[in-house]
């Protein structure tokens, strides 16, 4: 279970419960499917880092073409931006 971040700071950036779950287990697989070809011994849970990139910004939400966090200018993408989680 998630502690920090919670569900109530996951869920602005990612919709509702639903679907924060399915953008941190599609992101977690991501991270875990990197660390895997890379050789990388990182001890800290990918589901963690997941959610803890969604909260902080560097990985958005994309459903149906549309960006959940609506402070995104769909438009001008950063550079920062590692992934795109699609429904």
């Amino acid at each position: 279970m998630l502690a920090n971040p919670n569900i109530s700071q996951i869920m602005p950036k990612a919709g509702n419960r639903y679907q924060s779950a399915l953008a941190i287990a599609k992101r977690a697989r991501s991270i875990e499917n990197r660390r895997l070809i890379e050789g990388d011994r990182d001890i800290h849970d990918a589901v963690d880092v997941a959610s803890e990139e969604i909260v902080s910004g560097k990985v958005k939400v994309l459903i149906n073409g549309e960006y959940v966090d609506k402070t995104v200018n769909s438009n001008i993408i950063s550079d920062e931006v590692k992934d795109i989680v699609e429904e």
